[in-house]
């Protein structure tokens, strides 16, 4: 999947519901779901501070290096980053804990 979005606070905040959404139809945990958004919600933080910066692209894929993980590409024109988001591990259930 690929959007190409200006590079505005509005924006931002679209583009955590369009990650949101293409990883709920890839069935994706929502662990994951939410990792990604905070990894997306930093990339575009950082890279988008620029003031020559007017918009960005964003490229949501199966990684083809881990199984089970999203890589996310976020593309400024002169800037390509990429990260790659694994599913998290299984918790215990919260009865399995000990008492601390």
């Amino acid at each position: 999947m690929y959007v190409c979005m200006p590079a505005d606070h509005d924006s931002m905040r679209h583009t955590r519901r369009v990650v949101a959404a293409e990883l709920r139809l890839r069935h994706c945990p929502p662990d994951q779901i939410a990792d990604t958004q905070r990894v997306v919600a930093d990339l575009l933080g950082l890279l988008c501070q620029a003031a020559d910066v007017r918009q960005y692209g964003l490229t949501i894929q199966q990684s083809p290096t881990i199984p089970g993980a999203v890589r996310v590409s976020v593309n400024t024109g002169d800037t390509n980053v990429q990260r790659e988001i694994p599913i998290p591990r299984p918790r215990p259930p919260l009865d399995d804990v000990p008492d601390l």
